[in-house]
């Protein structure tokens, strides 16, 4: 069965918020599950940022992404950012993630970006075999984390 990835749609914010939640609510304790679908209903557009994209198997939701201008506040000069990326636990393993990853790359080299940005705590390695180099080290709410870059490739018209 195959992987269809497309834009966030409104009945699905309540599963994404809570997975958010329960994978990184570690990042930041004063963002809890309804303040994650708060934030998550600005993003079903695929036409300016914020946005999210989720994966299907089926008729299975299994993975998100989010796209966002800003990840932290005092860096203005990264922009813009791989927000979350999520695959259910029981799907790992099948590069949804990297497939997700893909799309967004896509959406935003069509926008213009030149470059795309991304935190993480633990898959520096992972990231960095799909190309990302690290940027920094930086300190999120006492934990470390590296900030991670990709260049996304430059449209060519004849």
């Amino acid at each position: 069965m195959g992987i269809c990835i497309q834009p966030l749609e409104k009945h699905y914010i309540d599963e994404l918020a809570a997975w958010h939640h329960r994978q990184w609510q570690h990042l930041d304790r004063s963002v809890n599950e309804n303040t994650r679908r708060t934030g998550l209903a600005a993003h079903c557009t695929t036409t300016e940022l914020p946005m999210t994209f989720i994966a299907f198997e089926g008729d299975e939701l299994v993975g998100n992404i989010c796209l966002v201008a800003e990840e932290v506040s005092n860096r203005p000069q990264y922009t813009p950012w791989i927000s979350r990326v999520y695959v259910s636990t029981e799907h790992r393993g099948k590069s949804i993630g990297r497939r997700l990853i893909e799309h967004a790359k896509s959406a935003l080299q069509q926008q213009g970006h030149p470059e795309l940005y991304l935190l993480t705590e633990d898959k520096a390695d992972y990231y960095a075999q799909l190309g990302w180099e690290k940027v920094e080290e930086y300190q999120l709410n006492g934990l470390t984390v590296d900030i991670m870059k990709i260049a996304l490739a430059k449209n060519c018209s004849k």
